[in-house]
């Protein structure tokens, strides 16, 4: 088959099945499995692709059209220019946890910071973004799932950052008891979608990325009320919520930790989407 009439093709099903921006997703398919550049689209269309590669790019389409996500077929996703390998073992980054991270650099950059704390790795997107960005600090990266922590190394190791950061199984803050008093940043995109909402979420989500990354219990507080209740004084703490969480949090702050103050700002689209919790006058 011929590279103009592959991607008119793949093009042409894509958007008969309803899904988003077909020819970007064609251009995404054609460069990540059958390494076609963008511009040889364009300039050289009558290039014979083999048998072979053809039906690995409409088994991709098969899929894409059941609702399997994109970053899941290709494979792998850029998070603050770090490459990440993924796969369903993981929560598939989203640009608001990016926004999450760009707001902890840019208030924390040139300071010294000893350590910071992952917890929930899952990819391990957070923890490699900051020991990119702060490479004299050592980054600890925790995750329940012990799959998702293998995945995690995999990234680490692919961004040379393995040797800085110290991948540690078991649930909230429990595996980072002994070296706590080090951990100055606690940084957490933690599951936070109650229970009841979860059947209600986009398809290429409930049917294919891992449910212990989502689901937050009942009230989607599970995961903060047990943080809150064993989190240390004296540690800058950066949270992504839902809006839901923000009252809850609020409360269990004044209940449990009255010595930290916190603040809640908006992702980009306007919604409340991260809790930053400071020391008491810091």
């Amino acid at each position: 088959m011929k590279l103009k009439e592959l991607f008119e093709g793949i093009t042409f099903e894509l958007k008969e099945a309803g899904i988003e921006n077909p020819r970007f997703v064609t251009f995404t398919l054609l460069e990540s499995i059958a390494m076609i550049e963008k511009h040889k689209v364009f300039v050289d269309t009558a290039t014979e692709i083999d048998t072979k590669t053809c039906k690995l790019l409409f088994d991709a389409v098969k899929r894409l059209k059941a609702g399997e996500p994109l970053d899941y077929i290709i494979g792998w996703k850029y998070f603050l220019g770090a490459k990440l390998n993924l796969d369903s073992r993981v929560l598939i980054p989203r640009p608001e946890t990016e926004e999450l991270v760009e707001m902890i650099i840019n208030e924390h950059k040139g300071k010294n910071v000893k350590a910071f704390a992952d917890v929930g790795t899952g990819s391990g997107a957070i923890a490699i973004a900051l020991a990119k960005h702060f490479p004299a600090s050592k980054i600890y990266a925790t995750d329940i799932s012990k799959p998702a922590l293998e995945l995690a190394f995999e990234n680490a190791k692919i961004n040379g950052v393995e040797g800085r950061i110290a991948f540690l199984h078991g649930k909230n803050l429990n595996p980072l008891e002994a070296y706590m008093d080090e951990i100055e940043i606690i940084v957490s995109n933690p599951p936070y979608v109650k229970t009841t909402v979860l059947e209600s979420l986009d398809k290429r989500v409930k049917d294919y990325e891992p449910i212990i990354a989502l689901d937050g219990g009942e009230d989607g507080m599970n995961f903060f009320r047990e943080f809150i209740k064993v989190l240390p004084e004296g540690k800058f703490v950066y949270l992504e919520i839902a809006t839901y969480s923000r009252n809850p949090l609020k409360d269990f702050l004044k209940k449990y930790r009255k010595r930290y103050t916190v603040k809640f700002r908006r992702d980009l689209s306007g919604k409340i989407r991260f809790a930053i919790l400071r020391p008491e006058g810091k």
